[in-house]
């Protein structure tokens, strides 16, 4: 039976995965700079669940589990991005009037998504289930919380500094 606390880390970890997809199969990385698109992530290298596991202080012995299961996985999450990297430059260089082509890219970029989301999940569901207390798992909805009104705050601030002109 799924419960809350199974669903929510996973369909955050979905929603935060589905989005970073769109978004490098939409843009071309930046060339400087130093990153994730030129930008300083100030330690945040390992996503939503990174910023997750920083709020829930872990322990020196935790860290450490995480660490191992980061590792044991870090072959995979090597070989997707090569093949994300390579279909992005693929797509990048393909008119979407080659329809054939642009379809097997599309299709590509969409497998490596769902993988992505998958190994994520897998990872996720490994730390929740293995190195996090109770008392861990209990706060992960309110940290969840949290970073969501954080994002529509300053979602609405930009829509409105936006829609001011200038």
């Amino acid at each position: 039976m799924f419960t809350a606390r199974k669903i929510v880390p996973a369909l955050c970890l979905a929603v935060s995965m589905s989005g970073l997809a769109v978004y490098a199969a939409t843009t071309t990385p930046a060339t400087t700079g130093t990153g994730f698109g030129g930008h300083h992530w100030h330690g945040h290298h390992h996503g939503f669940m990174g910023l997750v596991l920083h709020q829930l202080n872990l322990t020196d012995a935790q860290k450490a589990q995480v660490k191992s299961i980061r590792t044991s996985e870090q072959s995979q999450f090597e070989a997707l991005r090569t093949s994300a990297q390579t279909n992005h430059e693929a797509l990048a260089s393909t008119p979407p009037t080659d329809t054939a082509a642009y379809a097997a890219l599309i299709a590509t970029a969409q497998k490596n998504a769902a993988t992505r989301i998958q190994l994520e999940s897998e990872t996720w569901t490994s730390v929740y289930s293995t190195v996090l207390t109770q008392t861990q798992r209990d706060a992960i909805p309110g940290i969840v919380a949290a970073a969501q009104a954080k994002r529509a705050q300053w979602q609405a601030e930009h829509a409105q500094a936006g829609s001011s002109g200038g």
